[in-house]
């Protein structure tokens, strides 16, 4: 049986290592630009999801609430 791990990466990490393989596919760098473009889109495309938490900003001098309403 095996385990399934998954870690988490940095997009500029992802892209480096995409260029790095598609780099011994072919020397033109209009080709290997699209091989990672279509790596890098497929990855992201069954990457899991992360839910962002955005706080509320607030605007001006005003106090943002707790319902994302800003109060003057």
């Amino acid at each position: 049986m095996t385990t399934e791990t998954r870690d988490t990466i940095q997009l500029g990490d992802l892209v480096a290592a995409a260029f790095d393989e598609a780099e011994t596919c072919s020397t033109d760098p209009q080709v290997v630009s699209r091989l990672v473009t279509l790596m890098v889109n497929e990855f992201l495309r069954w990457a899991p999801r992360t839910a962002v938490r955005l706080r509320p900003r607030a605007t001006d001098d005003r106090q943002a609430t707790g319902d994302g309403r800003a109060t003057g």
